[in-house]
């Protein structure tokens, strides 16, 4: 029971701790179900360790009669598959957003730094300055399109969060491939802006022959090279 208690009680310090931590910056783009769901799993949290605290001082220990049994497969199956389940969609999604991706200072820290620099001209700091892209600018960024993109993104997440913390790293971080022009083409190809000064060429930068950066990377850097130190 003691060790249930710290477990549940653990989990409740993370969810507060983590709430205010990694918020939306706009309260217009607050997410009702992340919100609402985040104080479910915090008053799930606060029953587990209720139903925990009940049944030492009640039972002590012993199981007698149904009642221990239900306070027991509550305590011990309910609540933790419950936290376990909704606990893991919310930090899938708080994984996306920009001060998640600071939250790794030795190596992400400058990176964010430029990207909210109102003096920067790189490309992260005027697609986030700008509000191109409304939510989530890292992770929209460097997510391929579709149900597979989000997947391999995810996977490279948890490599990353592994290196970070087996100090396994290397400074300057460098991207394990070359930055793919659908990652550019998802939200720009045949944009009114866009067309008339890409169609005559789109062809090759849709077949990935000419890359974007090519030609964009030369006045607005990816990021500014103070970041990249």
């Amino acid at each position: 029971m003691g060790a249930m208690l710290r477990t549940h009680f653990l989990l409740l310090l993370g969810v507060i701790a983590a709430a205010p931590a990694y918020a939306q910056e706009s309260p217009f783009q607050q997410d009702p179900v992340e919100h609402y769901a985040g104080r479910f799993l915090t008053g799930v949290l606060i029953l587990g360790i209720g139903l925990v605290l009940y049944s030492m001082l009640r039972y002590r220990g012993r199981l007698a009669g149904p009642v221990s049994w239900v306070f027991l497969a509550v305590g011990v199956v309910v609540v933790p598959a419950t936290t376990v389940l909704l606990g893991t969609l919310l930090v899938m999604e708080k994984a996306e957003q920009v001060d998640f991706c600071g939250s790794c200072h030795l190596t992400m820290k400058s990176y964010v730094d430029d990207l909210k620099d109102p003096n920067s001209h790189s490309l992260a700091a005027v697609h986030y300055q700008n509000k191109y892209i409304p939510t989530n600018q890292c992770y929209q960024c460097h997510t391929s399109y579709g149900m597979f993109g989000t997947v391999e993104a995810k996977l490279s997440g948890m490599i990353d969060v592994y290196k970070y913390y087996t100090r396994t790293f290397h400074i300057p971080i460098k991207m394990r491939s070359p930055y793919p022009n659908d990652d550019c083409l998802k939200c720009h190809a045949e944009s009114a802006k866009w067309k008339p000064i890409h169609d005559e060429f789109k062809a090759s930068l849709f077949s990935g022959e000419t890359k974007c950066l090519d030609c964009h990377g030369n006045d607005h850097p990816a990021h500014t090279l103070a970041a990249a130190r």
